[in-house]
This record gives C-alpha cells, structure tokens and sequence, in this order.
C-alpha cells in the first residue's frame, strides 16, 4: 500500500472514529436540571428493529411547536436512565436545491412549422454533471410539451426526459405572470443536449437558448394540518370575500395556505394576515394569486397562498372578487416544512424529548461538524409519545410578601403616635410662648 493510499485510509478511519464517538458521547448534566426546568416532554418510542448503538430520526408535531419556544432553541434529547442530554441535529426538509450552472453554446436552432422548436446545446466537455434545462424564451402564454435528448458524440442520441411541460400565463393588464421554463431529467454527463419543444399546431416560441444546471433534487417534505373555516364574511361594497381561519394550536411554523374550490376557470387576488388572538392582526402576504385555467390553450391551477414562514394560530385571508360572485370555498389546510431531529441512540435504553424552557438557550453540539461525513439516508424512524407534563418541575418560590402586608398594623399605630407626638410639641411651644409675651397695651 502506498503512502497516499494509506494517508486516505488513515483519514477515513479518523472520521469515522470521531463520528462513532459523535453518536456514543452524551452530555453530562445535572440530572435534576431538564426535571426541574423544563415544563412538558413526551416519551421517545425508538425503532423495533433497532440494535445496538446506531442513528435514528424522529419528526416533530404539533404539540412541540404549541409549547417549545419559537426558535426550537429549548428542545432536549435525554437519556432518562443515565440523566444525561444526548446530541442531536435539527433538519429542516425545505427540499433546497443547490444549483449551479454548466456553461453551454447553443447550435441548431430552427423549428419545423406547426410541429416543433429544437436546438442542441453543447457542454464543450464530458464528465459534467447535469439534471436541468431552462428554456430561454420571450414568448408568452403558452404550454408546451418538451423532450430532451442526451449524446455524447451528437449522433447517437438517448430519451432523458420525454414529458417534460413548460408554460408561461401572462395577464399584462394585472401585471401577473406565472412562468417555469426548466425541465428535469435524470442526473447525466452528456456532452449534448437536444431540446425538442413540441408546437403541436400553435405558433413556435421565440427561443433564444438555454441554460444547463446541475440540480441534485432533495425532495421537499411538508407537515399539513388542516384548517377550520371560523367565519366567512361578505363585503359587497368593497366586493370581497374575508375567510377566518383556524389552524388549532399555534407555533405551527406555515409557509402556505392552500384553499379547497372546486370552480373552474377564475382568477382572484388575495391577502393574507395573522394573528396570535384573532384579534390584532399582521401582514403575512400582500398580494397573491389563486386561479384555476382549463381553457384551450392552457390547463393548470394554483390555489396556494405563500408566504415567509409564520407561527400564527389564526389566519385572515381576504379575497378581491371584483365584480364576480363569491367563491366557493369548502375547506383549507396549512402547510410548513417538516421538522426532525436525529441524534444517536442505544437499543433498549428510554429516552425522552424535552422542551417548554422559555428560558433556555440554543445548544451547541460537536455532533454539528461531524455531521457531513455522516450517513443520514433512510434512518430507523423513531416516534414521539404523548405529551406529558414534567411532574418535577419546580414551581418558583413566590415573591417575598412586602414588610407592610406582614405587618398592616405597623403603618397606621407609626403615624397616629407620630401625630400624638407633634401635636404635644406643638401644644408646649404654644404656651409657651403665650406665657413670654406682654399684654397689648390698651391706651396706645
């Protein structure tokens, strides 16, 4: 073995020896502290099939989000046995994408009347990594069908992707515009790429080129709640629809509202706001869009509301009819990208999820280093157990009762003898002076 060889092997073992440590290394504390400090928890029901010491994931719920603080800063794994804190990381499963760009030169540009629009782009070198198109067009509303090709010496060329849709809805009088130009295919190193837009009897885009990414897809997930429709009112002088809206519990963290309507063909504005008490309410979108098309040269709907993420319990959305009738509405839910922590467990050991500490600050933990040379696809899924209140928690001594409540006596006896007091001075100094002054004289 040479010794690049075993400078690598070397260092791999060194990552995964630290690692090994990440997962068996708990955090000392003071047994009583998590007991005494933090308000709820809920049992950790690890995996069946697990055995030894090994990762697991376990999703967070509603009932953490109602009673952790919003930052999630508070929540503690604990080995219940041992009363010791475990590390764990937080994910959120937004589903981000890390894209970059390949660089590419477009060639062979040109469409076949009423049939289709193609051009090849080419990467200029083979090895790069590519799972995207973005078709770059002036055109507007239109949807259309694509296909694209993949060759490595522009000859021979192979499907990557067959039924892929681009589409452009532009209402210039609303200045709306709803557009997606990419296309996805399967992860390829491909020196050519050949996009076939499919007319299909409609004018040709005005294509001029595209743009290659690499995009690793890291699918989205969501936790959806549903919604209770509270109060609908009508305003026929403004001509709009206001629906009241109830997730249940707060501190759900929501990215989008999404309204059930079966109608067909409309197009309104919204705005969204929210509140803690449904009382006093805050802006959470101003302006958005919710339309459902099935015309002939386009089919497609959104009925989403997004927004930055929020932890509201209620929501207020207010729909501009114009001078359309109301919309059906039958029913909404709310969604928020998925919470879960991992953290390393041992089989047969109990372990508790702690949170409901206001007072308590983000951890810090190693396990947050070593975590990209970590393993963390299909985990063991562990589940949370009901919520429970801490049955130790130490309730704070009240205030010291103030001198004058122990004593309400004291107050009024210092003030009646002090009065005693001055007014027995002040009777004194009257006589005498009265005593030291000489009579008027009468005749002046």
């Amino acid at each position: 073995m040479d010794s690049g060889r075993r400078s690598r092997l070397s260092r791999f073992l060194l990552v995964g020896a630290i690692a090994l440590a990440a997962l068996l290394t708990t955090v000392p504390v003071l047994a009583g502290v998590i007991e005494e400090e933090w308000r709820v928890y809920k049992p950790i029901e690890l995996p069946g099939g697990l055995s030894g010491t090994g990762l697991v994931e376990v999703e967070l719920d509603p009932d953490v989000y109602a009673h952790a603080s919003p930052t999630l800063g508070d929540i503690r794994v604990v080995d219940v046995a041992e009363g010791r804190e475990v590390p764990y990381k937080l994910l959120v499963e937004s589903g981000d994408q890390r894209r970059s760009s390949v660089a590419a030169s477009v060639r062979d540009l040109g469409h076949v009347p009423g049939k289709e629009t193609s051009f090849v782009l080419d990467l200029q070198e083979e090895g790069a990594i590519h799972s995207e198109v973005e078709v770059q067009t002036s055109s507007e509303n239109f949807q259309r069908r694509v296909e694209i090709e993949g060759s490595n010496d522009g000859e021979a060329w192979r499907v990557l992707e067959e039924n892929g849709t681009v589409f452009d809805l532009t209402i210039e009088e609303r200045r709306f515009n709803a557009k997606d130009t990419r296309v996805t295919y399967p992860a390829s190193t491909a020196r050519f790429l050949r996009v076939r837009i499919i007319d299909d009897g409609s004018e040709p885009l005005i294509v001029q080129g595209g743009v290659v990414f690499f995009a690793p897809r890291l699918e989205q997930r969501r936790h959806r709640l549903p919604m209770v429709i509270s109060g609908r009112e009508e305003d026929s002088v403004l001509k709009r629809t206001i629906l009241f809206l109830d997730i249940g519990k707060p501190g759900f963290p929501v990215t989008e509202i999404q309204l059930d309507i079966p109608q067909r063909n409309f197009y309104r504005q919204v705005s969204v706001e929210g509140s803690h008490d449904a009382d006093v309410w805050h802006t959470v979108q101003a302006k958005e869009t919710l339309y459902d098309i099935d015309a002939p040269r386009f089919v497609g709907n959104d009925l989403s509301m997004g927004f930055k993420e929020s932890r509201f319990r209620y929501y207020r959305a207010t729909i501009d009819n114009e001078d359309n009738a109301p919309l059906p509405v039958e029913g909404a839910h709310a969604s928020g990208f998925l919470r879960k922590l991992i953290f390393g467990a041992e089989a047969r050991k109990t372990y508790r999820l702690y949170y409901g500490n206001p007072d308590a600050s983000t951890p810090s933990y190693e396990l947050d280093r070593i975590f990209p040379y970590l393993v963390t696809e299909d985990l063991p899924a562990a589940r949370l157990g009901s919520h429970t209140e801490n049955p130790e928690l130490a309730v704070p001594a009240p205030p010291p009762t103030p001198f004058t409540e122990r004593y309400p006596w004291l107050f009024p006896t210092v003030v009646a003898t002090a009065a005693l007091i001055i007014g027995a001075f002040l009777a004194s100094l009257v006589r005498r002076l009265g005593g030291g002054l000489k009579p008027p004289d009468v005749n002046g």
